[in-house]
């Protein structure tokens, strides 16, 4: 019934065109990318721009949707919340359907409300935020709101034995790092764990990493929990080295990308992260997208990338059922049908948020693999 109904409400699509000159199979759709594509954050951006440019070429390649081809606009939100907003609007007077983005919390809780003012969809490979949870509204994301990251991490340090916990987080990063330490601090104290210290910094400010890993020494925590960017937890991580400190360091996906291996070396080796990610996922479709992704940027793709890929993906899809058009995408977009991916099964909530697997990443040798299952599916 639901390929029936799509085929007519196909052809009545065609039937108006037809009627109006006005719709061409040649015009592309237009859909936009907001990341930070410049500065000391880029490698979440530059990943996630690059895995939406690999998915409109396939796409494409393949014969577009309803026979019309994608076009990638994208726009360097700065990493700041007046960069995200300038971004979105610059995109949407361009007439993008669409917007894939944000690729950080803060620079979507700022643009968001400018995106559905004008009625405007907004999918994030990357973004977080449980503010943004349970709305009947133009948002949608392919990772899980980071509570749930903060609940898996809490049964894993008990799981264990881990009972004391420091926790670093960038404040520039708000409705992400604040609303995670909270989440985190609800379910480990309530399972018998003790946060001994927290510290909240600026990146864009600086922060003296010295005098913050003399002060977690201090604390003798048994884990770190860093929830920043990967270049960040390098710094803290050379000033604090931990593994001689006797510390375990774990994180949300945050700081898990490329820049942290090529950076950190041999001092992140053993960091684990909660995630929906690994290089070392043996599900057959992401083999074949790491190879065509490396092959075509030179790099391995990060989460950022293989997130931002699914999320074009999504987008196209839901764009075959609203007929290449913003109106009736939400409700295309929400419809919980499983998809496929390339990371393995999901499905998205009339609210617009996923459901799929969360497990534990460690770094061996320079890659993360997957370590641990824990909390099932979310």
């Amino acid at each position: 019934m639901c390929k029936i109904f799509a085929l007519l409400r196909a052809i009545g699509a065609t039937a108006i065109c037809l009627a109006t000159l006005s719709c061409s199979t040649d015009q592309p759709i237009l859909v936009g990318f907001s990341g930070q594509l410049t500065g000391a954050k880029s490698d979440l951006g530059v990943q996630g721009r690059n895995g939406a440019v690999l998915a409109v070429e396939e796409i494409n390649a393949a014969g577009g949707v309803n026979g019309r081809t994608l076009e990638l606009l994208a726009e360097d939100d700065l990493d700041s919340p007046s960069g995200a907003i300038q971004a979105d609007e610059t995109l949407l007077r361009k007439g993008v359907v669409a917007i894939v983005g944000h690729m950080t919390t803060s620079q979507t809780l700022a643009a968001y409300p400018v995106v559905e003012k004008r009625g405007g969809v907004l999918v994030s490979p990357t973004t977080a935020a449980p503010a943004l949870k349970d709305k009947q509204d133009g948002f949608f994301r392919v990772i899980p709101s980071n509570t749930k990251w903060a609940e898996v991490m809490a049964e894993y340090a008990l799981k264990k034995s881990l009972k004391t916990i420091f926790f670093v987080g960038d404040a520039d990063n708000v409705g992400y790092t604040d609303t995670f330490l909270a989440s985190l601090d609800k379910s480990y104290t309530r399972k018998g764990g003790r946060l001994v210290g927290s510290r909240l910094y600026s990146s864009r400010a600086g922060e003296d990493w010295g005098a913050l890993a003399q002060a977690i020494r201090k604390a003798k925590p048994e884990v770190l929990v860093a929830c920043m960017a990967a270049r960040d937890l390098v710094a803290l991580a050379q000033a604090l080295r931990p593994s001689e400190a006797g510390i375990t360091v774990l994180g949300p996906p945050w700081p898990a990308t490329n820049a942290l291996l090529l950076s950190g070396g041999s001092i992140v080796e053993g960091f684990q992260f909660v995630s929906n990610y690994s290089e070392d996922n043996a599900f057959p479709s992401f083999r074949s997208f790491q190879e065509r992704y490396t092959k075509r940027f030179g790099w391995k793709p990060s989460f950022a990338a293989a997130f931002a890929y699914e999320a074009v993906l999504l987008l196209a899809d839901a764009l075959k059922r609203s007929g290449g058009d913003t109106q009736g995408l939400r409700a295309a977009l929400a419809d919980s049908a499983p998809h496929t991916g390339i990371l393995g099964p999901f499905a998205m909530s009339p609210s617009g948020d996923v459901v799929r697997p969360t497990f534990i990443t460690s770094v061996k040798q320079g890659r993360f693999v997957i370590t641990d299952s824990v909390g099932g599916t979310h």
